[in-house]
């Protein structure tokens, strides 16, 4: 089994097949899905085939709170590029969880994570411009949006990004 990241309220681990149940709710509910590009309309074979596959990455993690212990979400560095040491976020939270700042401790943790152990030093994120959600969620952590970066595949997408000093020098009492 793979790294465990802890905080006060959750626990974030790797993926395991055991998770098919829960990964399945999450990735064909319409509202998580809302604004990513993604058919909901995955049968539990394929949902195998994604954790199979998610699990070669190393950095996909459930997240679940401690007490009572529920599945939550997922969270997720991925694009890596060791080079730059350079990761993208990712995360997905069901809607009974959200507006309770879950989310903002896991982002939190696996940051913490990524730059002290893991040797990232730089991440960014790619958000629907429309989430507003999701971009307080960044801008409250620390990242910043990047200016005159686009995706080319998506241009209802903006992009934050966060560097690995930033993040030291932040404080953030939330």
């Amino acid at each position: 089994m793979g790294t465990k990241i802890s905080t006060d309220k959750l626990i974030l681990k790797p993926v395991e097949l055991s998770d098919l149940q829960n990964m399945y709710y999450l990735r064909t509910n319409p509202q998580v899905a809302k604004y990513i590009e993604r058919d909901v309309n995955k049968n539990l074979e394929e949902i195998k085939q994604f954790i199979e596959l998610v699990r070669k990455n190393n950095f996909y993690f459930t997240i679940n709170t401690i007490a009572p212990s529920e599945f939550i979400g997922t969270i997720t560095l991925w694009n890596i590029d060791r080079s730059t040491n350079y990761a993208e976020i990712g995360y997905e939270l069901l809607p009974q969880f959200q507006g309770k700042g879950l989310m903002s401790e896991a982002v939190k943790a696996i940051l913490d994570y990524a730059f002290n152990e893991a040797g990232f030093e730089y991440i960014e994120a790619y958000t629907h411009r429309e989430n507003i959600t999701s971009k307080k969620l960044l801008e409250r952590v620390g990242f910043k949006l990047v200016v005159g970066k686009i995706d080319e595949d998506n241009s209802d997408i903006i992009i934050y990004g966060i560097n690995k000093i930033e993040k030291e020098g932040s404080i953030d009492h939330e």
